[in-house]
């Protein structure tokens, strides 16, 4: 099988990575980042690195792709590890990277100029070796004979930790070289393509997805870091309305956030008929949010049929399903039980971007059909699988399905079967399509049906004065009895009395309820910005989840606005 570095003997002419950077855009051609990747490997060599894992902390793309391609080269597998950005502080991503490096062992740490005082302290931490400073590898000597020496184990890729500690995933190169052609096969990419990313790099959906996806079929690849989308989401747009560029993936919030950022006269001039792939992933798809933007852009050109929603994880290497581009993706509202093994529903359907449900609780969009070389079966609580149209858990199996996880733990790799990988997402598929609720460990049973912490957070975000991506929802059972507790960043704008009606319909008197008003970046989150729902479930229950509690439910079940003390002095 080729890898993923074959590109290196014969770069494409005149195409390569247009980097954002003050406040404009710069080609650097895929013979100058080839040229730089070599000089890289052997600075790695000279430095005694020829094996083993490197931990990449470094943010800025222009230094991460190099020291990426340039550790692969080496013969090294390359190991990111996630911004201090995503943390509340210096302490906070040491006391992470640390508990990285301890898993991973790498044989070396890169970082960069700016970051190596924290990749020093880390490493002192985890007890590892002084960091590598990269250079800047056109100041390195020329490597043009250095021949690729790729690594059994291509990638060590740290799940992003959302239903516990972070993993490392091992990532061998046929996973990896197997998911990059699915990806190319599911999307149909072409040399007329053209993608732009403002993901993180140490993410898999930016680092697969867009990075390598690109690099592999040699087009062009406009790059920005997440930082400058939040700035400015107008210049991720002009890629594809002023550049031209096809392809693109973002997760649900992206949508949204350039939907209420972008102003209409920023628009003005754009054309977005290229445009011929939306992916959405990583998060549960809102269909109000995607129809709002489809809204904004379609006077300018932009097609519903682009929309793409997909399913993946990094224990998959990265995708697992997708909606055909061009064909529409369908949403669709359950009813009734969602039982593992019951049959699910289906009352009502629409278009994704097309339709705006008023209420979106419980309306899912399809994640589409398996990527190529992958199966996807639904099973029940005892593994045995379900047919089409019944409710249970993921199971994925396929090339892209990786080589189990790095830990000390062996009871961490359980989820790796012979007969695939259970992902402890549940879900169901239907005409062929997968359909993804929630995860398994975050939900009740409320009157003899499962609620799932996502609809909750879709029917709260529905509320005026509720921000998208402001409000998490965290469910479980505390002596013996079942529980909520709501966190929402905002001020009191008056949707408390509505949020409040969405807990009643939704919930019963059976159920403990806390909501929270709390400042910004209270909520827990992962390396790719999902809430750490189990973080803040036990942050509750210890009483130092900070915030105004100000609606809760005794256990005599009577509502009463209150302050718990452990939860005083953080308003918004």
């Amino acid at each position: 099988m080729n890898t993923v570095l074959d590109w290196l003997d014969s770069p494409a002419p005149e195409r390569g990575i247009h980097y954002y950077r003050n406040g404009d855009w710069h080609l650097r051609d895929y013979a100058d980042i080839a040229s730089a990747a070599r000089r890289t490997a052997a600075f790695l060599h000279a430095n005694g690195v020829t094996k083993g894992v490197v931990s990449l902390l470094i943010e800025e793309p222009e230094t991460f792709v190099p020291a990426f391609l340039g550790t692969m080269y080496a013969g090294a597998t390359p190991s990111p590890i996630a911004s201090p950005v995503t943390f509340g502080g210096h302490e906070a991503f040491t006391e992470h990277a640390a508990g990285v490096l301890s898993a991973a062992a790498p044989a070396a740490v890169l970082t960069e100029d700016r970051l190596a005082p924290l990749a020093a302290a880390a490493c002192a931490k985890a007890g590892s070796g002084a960091p590598l400073v990269l250079p800047d590898p056109a100041g390195l000597p020329a490597a043009d004979d250095l021949a690729a020496r790729p690594a059994e184990l291509a990638l060590l890729q740290f799940t992003s930790g959302s239903s516990g500690t972070p993993k490392g995933v091992r990532v061998t190169g046929d996973n990896l070289t197997a998911n990059v052609r699915a990806i190319h096969g599911w999307l149909g990419v072409t040399s007329e393509d053209s993608c732009s990313s403002w993901l993180p790099l140490y993410h898999d959906m930016g680092l697969i997805g867009t990075f390598l996806g690109s690099v592999v079929a040699q087009i062009d690849l406009w790059l920005m870091s997440p930082i400058d989308f939040i700035r400015s989401p107008a210049r991720w747009l002009d890629c594809h309305g002023r550049h031209g560029v096809t392809i693109t993936t973002a997760p649900n919030f992206g949508y949204g956030y350039a939907t209420s950022r972008v102003r209409d006269e920023e628009l003005a001039g754009t054309d977005f008929s290229a445009w011929r792939v939306a992916m959405s992933g990583a998060e549960r798809v809102d269909a109000r949010v995607v129809a709002d933007f489809t809204a904004k852009l379609a006077p300018h050109g932009f097609d519903a049929r682009a929309l793409t929603p997909c399913y993946g994880m990094a224990e998959t290497t990265l995708a697992v399903t997708g909606v055909r581009p061009g064909h529409g993706a369908r949403i669709v509202r359950p009813s009734g039980s969602l039982e593992a093994g019951a049959p699910v529903t289906v009352v009502g359907s629409g278009t994704l971007g097309v339709d705006r449900p008023e209420d979106p609780a419980g309306w899912i969009a399809s994640c589409g059909t398996p990527v190529p070389g992958t199966t996807v079966v639904v099973v029940d609580d005892d593994g045995v699988p379900l047919p089409d149209g019944r409710f249970g858990e993921i199971r994925v199996a396929g090339t892209s399905v990786a080589d189990g996880y790095e830990s000390p733990d062996p009871a961490v790799g359980a989820a790796f079967g012979e007969e695939g990988l259970r992902t402890g997402d549940a879900g169901f598929l239907l005409d062929g399509e997968l359909y993804v609720v929630g995860r398994i460990g975050d939900s009740i049973k409320v009157r003899g049906r499962k609620v799932h912490a996502e609809d909750l957070e879709a029917a709260l975000t529905a509320v005026r004065g509720v921000p998208p991506g402001r409000c998490a929802v965290a469910l479980g059972t505390r002596d013996g009895r079942s529980e909520a507790v709501i966190v929402v960043e905002a001020p009191d704008d008056g949707w408390l009395d509505a949020a409040i009606g969405v807990l009643r319909s939704a919930l019963d008197a059976s159920v403990r309820v806390t909501l929270v008003r709390s400042r910004r970046g209270t909520i827990p989150r992962t390396s790719s910005g999902k809430p750490r729902r189990r973080l803040l479930w036990h942050r509750a229950g210890d009483n130092t989840l900070t915030g105004d509690v100000l609606h809760s439910t005794h256990s005599d079940d009577r509502p009463a606005q209150r302050t718990t003390p452990g939860l005083d002095g953080a308003a918004a």
